[in-house]
């Protein structure tokens, strides 16, 4: 379960990180009134750098709580729900920002 749930945490920040690249290469129509680009810019850059952090730090430690045999679930558990609300967070900043 354990590695499930981090293999899980890895491809939420992957596919959110190609996702977010994506809307920011094709946010080429951005009203001034509405819409700043390099807040959603910032919103994106923040939430992939500690959803990143995030997945690095809970797998390591979950592979250390392995190689100990210990519980190791709940962290990975963790891991995987702070690494998605981490970006979740971020679209809602991408979103805001553009007034989308």
């Amino acid at each position: 379960m354990s590695a499930a749930a981090i293999v899980v945490a890895v491809a939420v920040a992957s596919i959110s990180a190609v996702a977010a690249f994506f809307w920011l290469l094709f946010l080429d129509y951005c009203p001034p009134e509405t819409c700043s680009a390099e807040n959603a810019w910032i919103a994106v850059c923040v939430a992939l750098a500690v959803a990143a952090l995030v997945t690095v730090m809970g797998g390591a430690v979950t592979i250390a709580r392995i190689a100990r045999h210990t519980v190791a679930w709940p962290v990975a558990c963790g891991t995987l729900v702070l690494c998605a609300s981490a970006c979740a967070i971020g679209f809602a900043g991408y979103v805001s920002a553009t007034g989308i």
